[in-house]
């Protein structure tokens, strides 16, 4: 059953650890193919590659890059709510007139098109 997880919930959010528990339960017994991301509104935050963890707390930055990298996940973040947080790629930096760039490596920047794709083509939707 093709299911779409929407995450909203700052990486500090105890919803955001459920979130990550909930993909790795998922694709251990299903294909990555049934599986989508989508970080919106706070849980952009997740893809900030400047995000610092005490080491005694689980990284969920790092955590979501394993995940993706173990099973080729996509992990797509809303491009107008990540720039809001302060969350931005090179192209958007440099469109914007930023400074610099911050967008954790795996995380890509999509418009809202993206999500409205996921969920056409999803039989089930979870907001964490």
């Amino acid at each position: 059953m093709p299911t779409t997880l929407l995450i909203i919930a700052d990486p500090s959010h105890p919803l955001a650890h459920h979130a990550l528990r909930y993909a790795t339960a998922f694709l251990a017994s299903h294909p990555v193919s049934e599986l989508s991301i989508f970080f919106y509104g706070d849980g952009a935050n997740t893809a900030n590659a400047l995000r610092w963890q005490p080491a005694d707390q689980l990284n969920l930055t790092q955590s979501w890059q394993q995940l993706a990298n173990k099973h080729d996940l996509r992990l797509p973040v809303c491009v107008s709510t990540a720039l809001a947080r302060g969350v931005t790629d090179s192209n958007n930096a440099s469109r914007h007139n930023l400074d610099s760039n911050n967008l954790a490596d795996g995380f890509e920047l999509v418009g809202l098109g993206e999500f409205a794709t996921m969920l056409a083509s999803s039989n089930k939707t979870i907001q964490f």
